[in-house]
């Protein structure tokens, strides 16, 4: 029997390995084991819910991949001394220490993964990215020594430069400005962000030398697809085209489209039926516009203290509960709905969303993000105008340019420039007309993009001996 091996992290990418994991273990072609692997305490928690019909693999508690501070943690007699102690850490007499004992760490690790993979022989190993933290790296460079190919699936979209900088720059163990030995031993590992003025590395110090040491380091960690992963899967040609241009080579790339653009695709053939539904479910007025509102959840990544979280956020409410429209608020996986229900209260006609984002863009008509969401092509899918708050002094432009997106850089215009496509129907259509003349270039909705995703890891074939053997040294 194939065994293919599903390496869940986060809330976001948790729900698509599952359905994976479901639809390989009902694939017609013949029977396939799939293996879920948890290995941080957050996707232990959800496996408590998944029940008895998926196999799951238990290792040791890791870190999740983020990298970010916990900006919004109570200040207490503890959270100093750990704050301290990590500042110590990385103070120059110290770093050394780290070095050798976060090298023998992974070394102890990496035994235990390669030991997994020799017990499972897995015809693919599947993993969100290759370049976070935790049990991530260490089974991609297992899977690499056995010869079992690494895959990527469309889970997300590759951060920008600029967004990759938002944790680190909260975080001293990335800064190495000071730091001439390190840069010059690792040029491809930082970069300058001219917000911070610092140089920030993309892992911490010892973590890169210990990933060095181990021979896990990715050749360019600021891509997706830049580190030991063998094929990565794109949603559309220019996602593949971003990832080719921040460098990744092209024949890595596989563009099969997202599971979420199969519902977007059922959505679209049923748009009217669907908008029906949820006109009369949410009780909405049929002859207004519907606007779906999407809010950054940057407290809970730890971006952002939960009182600034708020304020930007209720921000974004007014704003859309000011129109004559209705509003419909869209959480992200990471967003608990019983911390955000006061909002249906506080900002009528305001209703939080039951359903996916995807089954549910297509009958809508205006999109409204505080984020550069990957939800945004499917927005241009859709033929759906979005408006994209852009006032932050982080600046996350992943979607500048697309078709009917608008990025609004001025908090006191962003009221207006939603208004306008709820009242002006001339401007709407043309954005809309905008959407539709970008063909299949930000996907292609035809529902069959987890047959194709499927194929991939079905027909994936083991590395050759000679790759083998050069990235084993």
């Amino acid at each position: 029997m194939n065994t293919i091996v599903l390496l869940p992290l986060t809330r976001t990418n948790w729900p698509i390995m599952v359905r994976l994991a479901r639809a390989l273990k009902t694939h017609e072609n013949g029977p396939v084991r799939p293996v879920i692997v948890l290995s941080n305490r957050l996707v232990k928690t959800l496996a408590a819910d998944l029940g008895d019909d998926i196999e799951c693999i238990e290792v040791r508690d890791f870190p999740g991949p983020s990298v970010a501070t916990q900006g919004n943690a109570r200040v207490t007699w503890m959270g100093v001394l750990i704050a301290s102690l990590r500042a110590m850490a990385h103070s120059r007499w110290m770093v050394q220490l780290m070095c050798a004992y976060k090298t023998f760490q992974i070394g102890r690790q990496l035994k235990m993964a390669r030991h997994l993979v020799r017990e499972l022989q897995p015809r693919a190993i599947v993993v969100p990215g290759d370049r976070n933290t935790g049990f991530e790296p260490l089974i991609l460079r297992a899977g690499r020594e056995l010869g079992i190919v690494t895959i990527i699936p469309p889970t997300a979209i590759s951060a920008t430069l600029d967004g990759l900088f938002i944790a680190r720059r909260q975080n001293k163990g990335h800064f190495v400005t000071n730091r001439p030995g390190f840069k010059r031993s690792f040029p491809n590992q930082w970069r300058h962000d001219p917000l911070s003025g610092e140089d920030l590395s993309f892992y911490g110090v010892a973590t890169t030398y210990a990933y060095d040491r181990h021979h896990m380091l990715p050749f360019n960690p600021w891509v997706l697809g830049g580190g030991l992963s063998d094929r990565v899967m794109a949603e559309s040609e220019d996602v593949k085209r971003r990832y080719v241009d921040l460098g990744v080579a092209s024949d890595k790339i596989l563009v099969t489209g997202h599971p979420d653009h199969d519902g977007l695709a059922a959505s679209l053939r049923d748009k009217e039926a669907t908008r029906l539904q949820l006109i009369t479910k949410y009780g909405l007025d049929p002859a207004q516009k519907i606007l779906v509102l999407c809010l950054p959840n940057w407290a809970e990544v730890g971006f952002r203290s939960w009182e600034w979280h708020w304020g930007v956020n209720e921000f974004l409410c007014r704003c859309a509960t000011r129109l004559n429209c209705n509003i419909l608020l869209s959480l992200h996986p990471s967003q608990n709905r019983e911390r955000y229900s006061f909002l249906e209260e506080r900002y009528p006609p305001l209703r939080i969303l039951d359903e996916r984002l995807a089954t549910t863009l297509p009958a809508a008509d205006i999109y409204f993000t505080g984020l550069s969401s990957s939800t945004v092509p499917w927005a241009v899918l859709a033929a759906v105008p979005t408006i994209l708050a852009d006032h932050y002094p982080e600046k996350d432009r992943i979607h500048f340019g697309l078709p009917g997106v608008i990025y609004v850089p001025e908090s006191k215009d962003l009221e207006a420039a939603v208004a306008r496509l709820v009242d002006d129907e001339n401007y709407f259509q043309e954005l809309r007309r905008q959407q539709q003349a970008s063909g299949h270039f930000y996907g292609n909705p035809d529902g069959k993009a987890m047959t194709r995703i499927l194929e991939t890891l079905l027909t994936a074939q083991p590395r050759n001996d000679q790759e083998r053997t050069i990235h084993a040294a």
